[in-house]
């Protein structure tokens, strides 16, 4: 596993937000993730001047079937953060159309608006990793883990007892780069068992392919 650990959450933002601008191409594919820690991470990637001037089409990686404008809403957290300042024009957007009300129809519309934007494998993913190792809305023992001939799913969690609207994991395995954030010491025991080899849903997201995990210190084993 390629880690590369911080002294806190700040400089891990601040070399990710280096990174991801330094290696977005001209007409590059960048899948973002939600939760709180990238978010400091988006908002000085709306603020770039570089990224502003490149053909960059956004993706989100994951949805929550929640209303669009709700705020646990992953689409509404990249809007108010990377487009906090408007969407730049030569830049693309892809989200989760939850406002369809059935979450296999949001999944199926994803992979038409996929494939209509004209995507492949896609440049960059960035992806979190929850206390149970989950990633996007790969979760332990959920039937999405098992999807390998869709680009999006439609996923039941019954640990939230919600619906979920998620990338699926052959889609994260056939991109260019993963790029994991971890922070905090309540990840440390869980991303310990991951280097150790446990087969949790972010180990088979990233084994056997370029991943580098940028890690804090609290959350390094």
């Amino acid at each position: 596993m390629n880690f590369r650990i911080f002294e806190t959450p700040d400089q891990m933002i601040s070399a990710a937000t280096r990174t991801l601008i330094d290696r977005a191409g001209d007409g590059c594919s960048i899948a973002l993730s939600g939760g709180s820690t990238p978010k400091p991470l988006y908002e000085f990637l709306g603020r770039s001047d570089e990224l502003q001037q490149k053909h960059v089409t956004w993706v989100v990686v994951d949805e929550r079937y929640v209303p669009i404008d709700d705020p646990q809403s992953n689409a509404v957290m990249i809007e108010k953060t990377l487009f906090a300042h408007g969407i730049a024009p030569a830049h693309r957007f892809l989200r989760f159309k939850t406002e369809l009300n059935d979450p296999a129809a949001t999944a199926r519309e994803f992979e038409n608006d996929y494939r209509q934007l004209g995507l492949g494998d896609l440049d960059i993913v960035t992806l979190g990793m929850g206390d149970d190792g989950h990633t996007a809305s790969l979760f332990p023992g959920t039937t999405a883990l098992d999807v390998d001939d869709r680009i999006a799913t439609e996923v039941f969690v019954p640990k939230l007892d919600a619906w979920r609207v998620t990338i699926t994991k052959p889609v994260i395995r056939n991109a260019k780069l993963r790029i994991v954030f971890v922070a905090g010491e309540s990840k440390r025991e869980i991303l310990r068992q991951i280097r150790d080899g446990a087969d949790y849903p972010i180990a088979q997201a990233t084994r056997g392919v370029e991943t580098w995990w940028m890690i804090d210190k609290a959350a390094a084993p």
